[in-house]
This record gives C-alpha cells, structure tokens and sequence, in this order.
C-alpha cells in the first residue's frame, strides 16, 4: 500500500495526504495541521504543501502528513476513515508509530488514533470536540463550521485510548476545558500565558524542534522543557493574559511582578505606527457600527 524511498502525495476524498518513507525500521510520524492550514480546494491540493511533511521529510525521517481540504472539513468523511481503516496494518510494520498535531490537528488526533493503532500522540492545545453545544465556552468551536458530512455531537475525541502527551496554556479557558473532557490520566506540559499560540511560543523559544523529535525517539525531557520556558517573559505576547488567575491562585505580590514586566516589555518594543492605529480604530468603529444596526434590525423587526 505504501511505495517505499519515494516521496508521494495522494488525494483520499477531502484529505491530501503526503508522505515519504526513508526506513521501515524507523519510527512513524503521523500528522495532522491546525485549522489555518486548511488547503483552498482540489485543484490546489495537487501542489499545495502539506503541514510539516517538509520538516521530517528533510531530515530523512519517515512522515505520513495529512491535510484537510477547504472549510468545515474534520477529517471525517467515511471514504477518509475507511482509507484509514487499511492503513492501520499498512504501519504495523513500522517499530513506534507516533502522532503530532496541533489544534485541528489534536482533535483529529484523538479521533483517529486508536484507529490507527498509533503508539502515542503529541496534542498541542487540541480542541477535543468541535461541537457547539458541547463546548459553548470554546470561541473557536463555536465560530467554526459545522461538518459538511457529519453531526457534530458524533466528532468527539475524549474517549482516546492512546497514550497521549498534551502541552497547553493553562490561563486559556477554552484550552484547559478542553484538556480536562479527556477520560485518560494525560501527561501534560504547561506553558503559561501564550494563549493559543504554544507552537508559536515554543518556536520562538527555539525548543519546537527539540521537543518534537524527543518526543518522536521517548519521551520530552520536562526538565530541559521548564527551564527552556523561563525565556517566555521576552516574548512580546507572553504578559497579555497576565489578569487571568487560574483557581484564584495568583498573590497580589505575583500579579504586581507580572505587571511590571508586562510594562517593561511593551516600553522596550514600542513603537508609534500610525498607519496601524488608524486600522485599529477603523476596525473597532465598523464592528460597533454593525452591532447597531444588527440591533436597530431586531427592533424593526418587531
């Protein structure tokens, strides 16, 4: 089923999938993208690039990488899951089959996983359902599309069995409800007060890559992890939440040292642009303007 030392793209129903394998006595990576991944339509799928082939491919490392073809689109369509069914004993040969995604990629991680027979899988802050009205406290979940091929109440990924190693921001709600719907005891890495961004930040960072491939071979060193966070405080955006106080935990003491870096950090990169002043002011005054007349819509309608 697979072709072997060859790179080869293929088009299952919705999904692009990307692949190349360098040695079958290697681990697997199986990949899955966040949502702003998404490929326009089948005609660009043929040359699109595929989230993250390109990183382990170039280091001879062997990558299945999926991709999601246009909107509303959770890699659930039944001719994709089928495909995925088959290729479930296409990598049995392999001696580790490990998952990564990020977001999207998390959720349809801990939906095809087991599926899979993966031996684990990395989930950067993964949504675990993208139904509404399961999680109505996910802005992200409820602002996005409903399934083109499914009910969404069916598209739930907290029942995963395969062990897996969750990083996420702690003060983003959204994200830490999410990780708490998972049924199985996690093993989680926490980065506060980046947010939605943890690839992003641990970019930034410059351990993504370590924290990647150590995971690939074992496990992440969290030592090594920790210490390589305590750089977050250059980051531009890492204060931002800094008001949020998960469990209250917060002493008047901390919030005030947080404060005073938020401020040291936003005078040493300020800058005056007024081109982006007058887009912001713009943008907020076209969303006020809309919210008024959505209300002056509802009162006529009356």
């Amino acid at each position: 089923m697979l072709k072997l030392n060859i790179e080869t793209r293929e088009i299952i129903d919705n999904v692009v999938m990307k692949y190349h394998i360098f040695d079958v006595n290697q681990p697997i990576m199986i990949t899955f993208p966040p949502v702003c991944q998404s490929i326009q339509n089948i005609d660009a799928a043929t040359n699109a690039p595929v989230w993250s082939f390109d990183y382990f491919a170039n280091r001879k490392l062997n990558i299945i990488a999926f991709n999601h073809i246009g909107e509303g689109n959770y890699f659930d369509s039944a001719i994709f899951i089928s495909y995925l069914d088959t290729l479930k004993h296409a990598i049995a040969i392999f001696p580790s089959k490990v998952g990564y995604g990020t977001s999207l990629g998390g959720f349809a991680l801990s939906l095809h996983a087991d599926r899979l027979g993966l031996d684990k899988a990395l989930l950067m802050m993964p949504q675990s359902t993208y139904c509404k009205s399961i999680a109505p406290w996910d802005p992200i979940v409820v602002n996005a599309q409903d399934s083109k091929v499914s009910d969404m109440t069916t598209l739930d990924g907290k029942g995963c069995k395969t062990p897996l190693t969750v990083i996420y921001d702690p003060l983003s709600i959204a994200d830490r409800l999410h990780v708490k719907r998972y049924e199985q005891a996690l093993t989680t890495l926490k980065i506060y007060a980046v947010g939605h961004r943890v690839p992003r930040a641990l970019q930034h960072l410059n351990m993504l890559s370590d924290v990647i491939l150590q995971f690939r071979l074992g496990s992440i060193d969290q030592d090594s992890f920790y210490r390589g966070l305590r750089g977050r405080r250059n980051l531009s955006y890492y204060f931002r939440d800094a008001i949020k106080k998960p469990n209250n935990s917060y002493t008047n003491k901390r919030i005030a040292i947080i404060y005073w870096h938020k401020t040291k950090q936003t005078i040493t990169h300020f800058k005056f642009e007024p081109s982006k002043i007058s887009e912001r002011i713009t943008t907020s005054c076209h969303k006020r303007i809309m919210k008024i007349k959505l209300k002056l819509q509802k009162i006529l309608s009356r």
